[in-house]
């Protein structure tokens, strides 16, 4: 198996990491316009397998010309750089594999239109597959799993929430905000207008529309979420059948992007200020401490103290009928960079949460899945769960 990752910022290493130490892949090339950043993630890993080299992620044709060869792309670029490596992807005659998707794919969803490059990888007999990381992802092939058993599928919600139990009670107003990726990007998504699939339509909302309150399991507890700029309200209605009539993806309120996204200041539109002109959301992000990388500044010493003190939890909440019988699923997915060192000793990193099931996803790419333009529910989820067992992680979600 010969991979080329696009990307070597936060989850390319990772995913080279992955793949590195798995006994099926024989070569990995790390590519990004910065060849500095893979070749910082090839000293980091330290395996014969991994070669680096620049490639522009917008340019199909260095694209193609650097994946001549391989059997698959991951490509972890950001998500507005997809159709461009999906087309490199197409001429050298390779799988792809992305872990997060936007435009155009989200307004061709919306819309009902045929999807971007669908019937030219149909055709080569290639599958691109698209939002293959944890949510949407891992949280995408449970809602098949979990649809699978049920006669109808009538609403499904997703929510995430995050808890620091290091920091005091009012973090969330007094630290600096810091995403943990993109700051830009993830204020740009704080700011965009989301939508929920309602009443079997899509519907479009204002940022921040309905908050509610949401028990998560304890630590992470109550918290105030909303609807969210996220993918699988998009591509799960178009893709589930079985009668679906609500999905949407609510994310927990953190209080500092969204006082920003209020007060105009993720705005991308140009505003004067003395005869100078300026995107508020520029100001706003050279502010925002960057994130750094965190695989390359990965210290394993620390990982026993972030297990016991950073939570994330998702859950999923799947309403329908068996055999004309009510039934609901409340699926609880906690972190999955969790037990840190346990995933260090196994894949190099604990950073495991989006890699992962993004290589799992290029395996089965390359074994075979449906070809054309595809999402990561429309994956058999018995054999993805098959071989994310086969990796060694420790991992378990919860029937609530």
């Amino acid at each position: 198996m010969k991979v080329l990752i696009m990307g070597a910022g936060g989850q390319g290493g990772p995913c080279a990491s992955i793949l590195a130490r798995d006994k099926e892949v024989t070569e990995i090339l790390v590519a990004d316009i910065n060849l500095e950043a893979a070749e910082k993630v090839k000293q980091r890993i330290n395996s014969p397998k991994i070669k680096v080299i620049r490639v522009d992620a917008s340019s199909p044709n260095e694209v193609a010309k650097a994946a001549k060869g391989m059997d698959v792309i991951i490509d972890v670029v950001l998500p507005f750089l997809a159709p461009d490596v999906m087309r490199g992807a197409l001429e050298a005659g390779v799988h792809y594999v992305n872990t997060a998707f936007d435009t155009p794919f989200w307004d061709q969803l919306v819309n009902g239109e045929p999807l971007e490059l669908h019937e030219e990888f149909k055709k080569a007999g290639l599958t691109a597959l698209l939002g293959c990381g944890m949510s949407p992802g891992f949280l995408n092939v449970l809602v098949r799993y979990y649809a699978d058993k049920l006669d109808t599928v009538k609403s499904i919600k997703h929510r995430l929430g995050k808890k620091n139990t290091s920091l005091g009670k009012y973090a969330d107003i007094t630290e600096p905000w810091n995403p943990g990726w993109a700051p830009k990007q993830a204020l740009i998504d704080c700011a965009m207008n989301p939508y929920v699939f309602r009443n079997g339509k899509y519907e479009r909302l204002e940022p921040y529309a309905e908050i509610e309150e949401w028990q998560f399991p304890e630590p992470v507890g109550k918290l105030l979420v909303s609807h969210h700029s996220h993918e699988e309200p998009y591509s799960i209605p178009r893709t589930l059948g079985k009668g679906l009539e609500y999905c949407d993806f609510k994310y927990y309120v953190s209080y500092q992007p969204a006082a920003l996204v209020s007060i105009g200041l993720a705005s991308q539109e140009e505003i004067d200020i003395d005869g100078i002109r300026i995107k508020p959301i520029d100001v706003a992000t050279a502010l925002i401490p960057k994130p750094g990388n965190a695989f390359l500044e990965e210290d394993v010493e620390k990982l026993d103290v972030l297990d016991k003190t950073f939570f994330v939890s998702m859950m999923i909440e799947m309403i329908g009928t068996k055999n004309n019988a009510p039934v609901t699923y409340r699926i609880h997915c906690p972190k999955m960079t969790a037990p840190g060192r346990k995933l260090y000793e196994l894949f190099g990193t604990s950073l495991i949460n989006v890699a992962l099931p993004a290589v799992i996803g290029a395996k089965m790419v390359i074994e075979g899945a449906e070809k054309g333009v595809i999402f990561a529910e429309q994956l058999n989820p018995n054999r993805f769960l098959e071989l994310f067992r086969a990796s060694g992680i420790p991992y378990k979600w919860e029937e609530l």
